[in-house]
């Protein structure tokens, strides 16, 4: 439940807060085990000092399981107030729905000419790391104006290349970013196919080879340097009355452009 979320840990505030908040941006691969392991390095985070909110746009709010979309509603008392950080149980990362919260930020990101990311800022601000967790078409809206690259799970079985290369292109084309390749399997492994087919895909057909990593999130430390390059990696958002002064500076000392 929201209120359940919402309450945990009052009093317990990131120390990052009114500082810029890192947001990551994940295509899932669909495997059950890629999810986990996801799960357990924003754990792997939160044991380092990191509070870690997941917004998991794969899952839509309902009256039973309210989420980002209840936290935009200003009648239900929300509006202005940033979710508490849950750092007295390191284990705990907080998890919210949030596909329909996505669509509505987009929504409003349009009408007021705002990136998605600054809406969403005042909501979450008292973490260090937001996940933003959401297939390609909806993931892409939120990417608006976004300089780091997102990360795109790589699925384990051969059958999904083609699909899986359908929501690598879906993100080029509509953010003009190149996903980050990521395939978890065991040690043993070897060079995953699926992610070497997927390369060569989006090398042939976009001209562009993807950033590759392959890794055993079984082991313990190659999980905590993923974990510690997610947050290396994802993007920066800063708040919004600091962008603001950094614009009015920036504005303030460029030179005059005369028209003739």
């Amino acid at each position: 439940m929201l209120e359940s979320v919402w309450h945990q840990g009052t009093g317990l505030r990131w120390q990052g807060v009114q500082s810029s908040l890192r947001v990551l941006p994940v295509v899932p691969s669909g495997d059950s085990a890629d999810a986990a392991a996801l799960w357990m390095a924003c754990a792997q985070l939160q044991q380092q000092g990191y509070p870690v909110v997941v917004l998991d746009g794969t899952e839509q709010e309902t009256p039973a399981l309210p989420g980002l979309q209840d936290l935009l509603q200003p009648r239900l008392g929300y509006a202005h107030t940033a979710l508490p950080a849950d750092t007295g149980n390191p284990l705990s990362v907080a998890t919210l729905p949030a596909a329909r919260g996505m669509v509505q930020l987009q929504h409003k990101a349009s009408v007021t000419g705002t990136r998605p990311l600054e809406l969403l800022y005042r909501y979450v601000r008292n973490h260090a790391l937001v996940v933003l967790l959401a297939p390609a078409p909806l993931l892409v809206g939120m990417l608006q104006g976004c300089r780091q690259a997102p990360l795109q799970l790589v699925p384990a079985q051969s059958r999904n290349v083609v699909s899986s290369y359908r929501a690598l292109k879906q993100v080029v084309a509509g953010s003009g970013l190149m996903p980050r390749l990521v395939a978890m399997r065991p040690a043993d492994y070897g060079l995953d196919p699926v992610l070497k087919s997927l390369s060569q895909c989006a090398l042939r057909h976009l001209q562009a080879e993807p950033l590759c990593e392959q890794f055993d999130p079984l082991q313990p430390r190659h999980l905590q340097r993923w974990a510690l390059q997610c947050l290396e990696h994802a993007e920066t958002v800063q708040p919004p009355q600091e962008m603001a002064a950094r614009e009015a500076a920036f504005s303030s000392s460029s030179p005059a452009v005369w028209s003739h």
